[in-house]
């Protein structure tokens, strides 16, 4: 059992369905690499070390490099049969729970442009994620508090009812249609009301300067 199903069982979301990662501009590994490239040509180059300590001084800050990368670009989107994990799966680090009786159908938006949500709303993610301005495709949804979906148990998850309207985005890659029909199915499986509207609610994808639903931008 994966370390996602893990979650999702210990907070009573049942089996994950789909998991959509975290979608970075094409730039952001690059310049992972162009460090790794610097660090090893720093120490390489250097006359006055031996081939050890070369090894060692190039490993060391190797491996830092490979746990930020990891940290920062572990970070998921789970749909699961009640409800979404959302946020970072890296060691030490939890997702948050949302669970599907707790989303409002009429403040899910797919967007375009999901990087310019707080220059454009004013507004900062319920999430924390790690977004970039260059985002593009998006997921923007009206959910609990943060501090509501970090709550751990399954009684915590069971809460029924919408929070106060924060916002919750995700970055991520694929075809919105398809995200959003496996979001509907869960919401449907929940009884969430209205979830039957969800396709006509949540699509076409727009611009987040076109107005995103439940916010005024």
């Amino acid at each position: 059992m994966g370390r996602a199903a893990r979650i999702a069982q210990t907070q009573g979301l049942g089996r994950p369905v789909r998991t959509y990662r975290q979608a970075f501009p094409l730039w952001f590994p690059a310049l992972f690499v162009v460090m790794a490239v610097v660090i090893v040509g720093a120490t390489a180059l250097n006359p006055d070390l031996g081939i050890g300590v070369k090894a060692a001084g190039a490993a060391v800050p190797l491996v830092v490099l490979g746990v930020i990368w990891w940290v920062i670009t572990d970070v998921r989107m789970v749909l699961c049969e009640g409800g979404i994990l959302m946020g970072s799966f890296a060691p030490l680090l939890s997702p948050y729970a949302i669970p599907y009786r707790q989303i409002e159908p009429h403040g899910v938006t797919c967007v375009s442009d999901v990087g310019r949500l707080p220059s454009v709303t004013g507004r900062t993610y319920g999430s924390s994620l790690f977004h970039f301005p260059q985002s593009r495709r998006g997921l923007v949804l009206a959910g609990p508090p943060p501090a509501q979906a970090r709550s751990r148990g399954v009684a915590a998850s069971q809460v029924s009812g919408t929070g106060a309207g924060t916002l919750w985005a995700f970055a991520y890659r694929g075809a919105p249609e398809e995200l959003i029909s496996l979001l509907q199915q869960g919401m449907l499986a929940q009884h969430v009301p209205h979830a039957e509207m969800l396709p006509q609610i949540a699509l076409p994808e727009r611009a987040v300067a076109d107005g995103v639903n439940g916010v005024a931008c």
